[in-house]
């Protein structure tokens, strides 16, 4: 071996590793021992737990079927009130029947640190699953109300936008249920299909100590929901 290549194979055995070496192992759901909430959507109607927002949803055959309220001008909101917390792992059984995607949101109730108390959220199409940090990134009073009036971000907000998001490729079919897991634990949040991790996102506003609302949010119509588990340590 001549020295040139004898130096470089030193070189690339003591150079650090790339960055997607070091992400995040999976959260066991062996941490998440409490169950919080759980419901089967058995009943005709929805439970006294749950309110609802813009929404003409249905509960129908033992399934939430989430539709948005025509002319209300925002997707349909299945809001859930808890006691707070700050990890969580929320399991919900969902299928695709003519919304293009359904977001499960992390919120505080009455929180004015950010835009309408969003704090973080799991976005989920037949193509893409998306991780945010909503209460630093785009719901962040500052960064929305700009957003909202089509003002220019600085460049270090537009830093702070592309940190706060995470986007992971999927392939999921339309009509087919799914079990999608969502796991928080400190600053890192994870999301989950049938059990496989397909992404994870740490940011500093998913932390946020102090979450009592979950949403299941579906645009247009319709997503169908069943088996909505809320665990904490």
């Amino acid at each position: 071996m001549s020295f040139q290549r004898f130096l470089l194979s030193l070189i690339c055995l003591f150079a650090p590793l790339p960055v997607f070496a070091g992400a995040p192992e999976a959260i066991s759901g062996d941490y998440y021992q409490r169950q919080l909430f759980t419901d089967d959507f058995s009943r005709r109607e929805l439970g006294g737990s749950w309110s609802l927002y813009k929404s003409a949803s249905v509960v129908k055959n033992g399934v939430l079927q989430g539709v948005e309220l025509e002319g209300g001008g925002h997707a349909a909101v299945h809001q859930l009130l808890t006691k707070p917390y700050s990890d969580v792992e929320l399991t919900v059984d969902l299928k695709f029947a003519g919304s293009p995607s359904t977001n499960l949101t992390f919120n505080q109730h009455k929180f004015k640190g950010s835009h309408a108390g969003h704090l973080c959220r799991v976005v989920v199409s037949p193509t893409k699953v998306t991780l945010r940090d909503g209460k630093t990134g785009v719901f962040n009073n500052e960064i929305f109300k700009k957003r909202q009036s089509k003002e220019k971000l600085t460049a270090e907000e537009q830093v702070i936008l592309k940190k706060a998001q995470a986007d992971f490729p999927v392939k999921l079919e339309k009509d087919k249920w799914y079990t999608v897991t969502v796991r928080i634990k400190g600053d890192l949040m994870q999301a989950f299909i049938d059990g496989k991790l397909i992404g994870s996102l740490q940011s500093p506003g998913i932390a946020h100590a102090t979450k009592d609302k979950i949403g299941l949010v579906t645009p247009k119509e319709s997503i169908h929901y069943d088996n909505v588990i809320v665990k904490v340590p």
